[in-house]
């Protein structure tokens, strides 16, 4: 996912039950097809009494510049991220996108789950309401994209990660690989997006 998730709400009966949660309004104002560094974005967050939807800017200011992830891999040592540790959001998406190099060109590749058209990318957020993603080493099929990949939840593992049962676990199986039209949507010139695995806190 190079700094994009891609994320359509009327598609997703399944998550009609949270509507409710949040003014219909926002809810369409804040489901983007794609979704960017910077942006506004949904994301679901442990209430008081149950858990709830939540609007959040993706991205926080970290010493060595704005970061959109974390690394899972030692990150409650990291000082940007351990107050955070105990503050987790699950960002729900349809798919992320990465680019491959092919030649001289890169071809834009959206990234599915072939048994969940709605999953859900493990986060974590400060007090300013700024989420970050977490991400793991790829592995299986996915080594082939990057190195790197979002920590995935499904809807049955929504109550451990927010109620801090579950550890941060790499997923890579069951996903499918899409090209993506360039010409309707133009790959960024270098430098001019962040990505969701540029390095994190050094």
């Amino acid at each position: 996912m190079c700094g994009r998730y891609f994320f359509e709400l009327r598609e997703l009966p399944a998550f009609a039950r949270l509507k409710h949660k949040i003014e219909q309004q926002a809810l369409f104002e804040f489901a983007r097809e794609e979704v960017f560094p910077g942006n506004q974005a949904l994301v679901l967050v442990n209430g008081q009494d149950e858990f709830s939807l939540d609007v959040m800017k993706w991205g926080i200011e970290g010493p060595y510049g704005k970061l959109i992830n974390a690394r899972s891999e030692g990150i409650e040592k990291k000082k940007t991220f351990r107050p955070m540790l105990s503050k987790k959001c699950l960002i729900p998406c349809n798919g992320f996108y990465e680019w491959v190099k092919e030649g001289k060109q890169k071809q834009k590749i959206l990234i599915q789950r072939e048994d969940a058209p709605l999953f859900y990318l493990a986060g974590i957020y400060n007090e300013h309401k700024e989420f970050v993603i977490v991400t793991g080493e790829s592995v299986r099929q996915m080594k082939d994209i990057h190195d790197r990949t979002p920590i995935l939840m499904l809807e049955d593992q929504i109550p451990l990660y927010l109620q801090d049962e579950l550890e941060f676990q790499v997923d890579n199986e069951r996903l499918t690989f899409t090209a993506v039209d360039t010409r309707k949507a133009p790959v960024p010139a270098k430098n001019s997006q962040l990505s969701l695995f540029d390095e994190d806190e050094r």
